[in-house]
């Protein structure tokens, strides 16, 4: 693997969030400190309400920290305005979610082109790249398909088709096999590994399953809002 080590994609400091339910504040991250080597496969892994997802969405920009810095790909996010952080994110990141996230009304094609016609490229290229990015996955032969028509293995397909389509830094994905079964799950993290090891692809994948995080490189460990583990695993 080509990653260069001197160079974290992700480099999270002293990372405090905390959320005002009522009168109460529930102090979810309490301090993480967190860098992620360009060309990981990162899993995250700790109990519900640990903050596994509080901290993916803080690290992504889709959530605001209290204190603390987070720099992705060189750029400091934390001091981002919300338009410069919404279009980092078109440009920078791709996301995988567990529900996929697909336009019921749009075709698998027309779902991967999205983000790229929402970020103003051209049609035609907006086109080109999401025929690439699903023939990437595997579903060249499915680009007029419906995600009604498409089975739960296939629209993960298409949802990390669209993750990819933008040649991100970096992939976040929220628990990307929790709705598929066992197969399929197995199929998506394979996929998931061949994309990192082609692309040289970076991935910070939130999950309970402890076959996802025997495929990554390492896995963290979180327990109540701090991490409690962050050990070399196995690179399946």
């Amino acid at each position: 693997m080509s990653s260069n080590l001197t160079a974290p994609v992700v480099q999270a400091s002293d990372v405090h969030k905390t959320y005002g339910l009522g009168e109460v504040e529930v102090h979810v991250l309490k301090g993480v400190t967190l860098d992620v080597q360009r060309g990981e496969i990162v899993a995250i892994m700790g109990p519900s309400g640990g903050g596994k997802t509080t901290l993916l969405n803080c690290l992504s920009g889709l959530d605001d920290i209290d204190s603390g810095s987070i720099s992705v790909a060189g750029s400091d996010i934390s001091e981002m305005s919300d338009r410069e952080k919404t279009r980092f994110r078109a440009t920078r990141m791709g996301y995988i979610f567990q529900s996929f996230n697909l336009l019921p009304v749009l075709t698998a094609l027309e779902n991967v082109e999205m983000p790229l016609l929402v970020s103003g490229f051209p049609e035609q290229e907006a086109r080109t790249k999401a025929l690439v990015a699903l023939s990437l996955v595997g579903l060249s032969n499915r680009t007029e398909h419906y995600p009604a028509q498409l089975s739960g293995g296939q629209q993960q397909r298409v949802t990390i088709a669209r993750a990819l389509v933008n040649q991100p830094e970096i992939v976040w994905a929220d628990e990307p096999t929790g709705n598929l079964d066992s197969e399929n799950a197995e199929a998506v993290m394979e996929l998931l590994v061949r994309l990192n090891k082609e692309l040289d692809e970076t991935f910070v994948i939130v999950t309970h399953s402890d076959e996802v995080a025997g495929m990554s490189h390492r896995t963290v460990r979180m327990r109540d809002g701090l991490i409690v583990d962050d050990g070399v695993g196995n690179t399946g």
